[in-house]
């Protein structure tokens, strides 16, 4: 196993050992003790990588989408609609967890993730702009379009995820009329 999947592994393990946790307990009364040693990793791993228990969040979090972007077919650019549709299949597959996080009160590591995913994949022009509005390079658009697209997938889970990704991802562009 490389160095990197065996640092990917441990993320894993220890967001998975806060998800567990997140289930039974506040945020604030879990214990790095008992989080490293449900994870099996040392406290040490905890403090050479790790902030705050937030930070394991949004760290794997963003593991999770670009893992999840890695395995779709090559394509050299993505269409907003095909962004979002994707968006929508990881979070119905991460279903568990995404909504363990929502009921703690941590929307904003996912929509944290989710804006450095975003501006990852402008930065790299691997976003299709039919228009070039300077909103898409826009911080605040930025933060609306986060704020917004992953509120919209709460409510989705929250729902049962009644309509189909590809559905969803439709309906974001009809709203945001960008594509």
């Amino acid at each position: 196993m490389s160095p990197q999947e065996t640092k990917d592994q441990k993320l894993t393990a220890i967001f998975n050992a806060l998800i567990s946790l997140l289930k039974e307990k506040e945020f604030t009364a879990i214990k790095i003790t008992e989080l490293t040693q449900r994870a099996h990793v040392s406290r040490t791993y905890y403090y050479h990588n790790f902030s705050s228990l937030a930070e394991i969040i949004e760290k794997y979090e963003l593991l999770s989408v670009t893992t999840y972007l890695r395995k779709l077919p090559h394509q050299s650019r993505f269409t907003m609609e095909t962004l979002m549709e994707h968006y929508f299949q990881l979070a119905f597959q991460s279903r568990d967890a995404q909504l363990t996080l929502i009921a703690a009160g941590k929307e904003q590591e996912i929509i944290k993730s989710f804006m450095t995913a975003y501006l990852y994949l402008l930065k790299n022009d691997l976003i299709v702009k039919k228009n070039q509005s300077s909103l898409t390079t826009d911080t605040y658009w930025q933060s609306f379009i986060a704020g917004a697209i992953v509120n919209m997938s709460i409510s989705w889970l929250h729902r049962g995820a009644p309509e189909s990704p590809q559905y969803m991802g439709q309906k974001i562009v009809h709203f945001l009329k960008i594509d």
